[in-house]
């Protein structure tokens, strides 16, 4: 049974914001994501569903509500990468880095989301492993030195679709 929390959703950038920092540094199709403008929350609230399973999602904070948050005195964020408490509180450290740098590859060189696809899906199947993210499993770790997502990936390498 899952701990009791204070809130449905907790800003958790103190545990994500360093992971997705060292991956953009690491990875050049990252480099032109503005980590400052990501709001990392856990969200405790969303029990999932029987059809799927959903680890993460990231949206661009609309305009309206960035104007709004900023004259509240609220951080100033473009972008909010939420991750599902249910599915995620297993993951281990590597695997966790794994899904930040899929989240982060969804942030396209033009500030647009790219919407998850099959493709995607399929990329992160062949680089990780199918069962990359299933508790008791690992995958490797992407900010070890000797490890890229070019090499992962092999022939079947592609830069992020945005």
């Amino acid at each position: 049974m899952e701990a009791s929390h204070e809130f449905d959703y907790e800003i958790c950038n103190s545990r994500v914001r360093p992971i997705a920092d060292a991956l953009i540094k690491k990875y050049d199709e990252l480099h032109h994501i503005p980590l400052d403008s990501i709001l990392f929350i856990v969200n405790h609230k969303y029990s999932g569903s029987k059809n799927k399973i959903v680890l993460a999602r990231t949206v661009a904070v609309p305009e309206k509500w960035r104007d709004i948050l900023f004259q509240l005195g609220a951080l100033s964020c473009s972008y909010v990468m939420e991750f599902f408490s249910k599915t995620t509180s297993c993951l281990d450290e590597n695997q966790m880095t794994a899904l930040v740098y899929r989240e982060l590859r969804r942030i396209g060189a033009e500030g647009k989301i790219i919407p998850p696809d099959t493709n995607e899906w399929w990329q992160v199947l062949i680089g990780l492993g199918r069962h990359w993210f299933y508790p008791d499993m690992s995958c490797p770790n992407l900010l070890d030195e000797n490890i890229d997502w070019k090499t992962l990936m092999g022939r079947d390498y592609e830069l992020p679709s945005g």
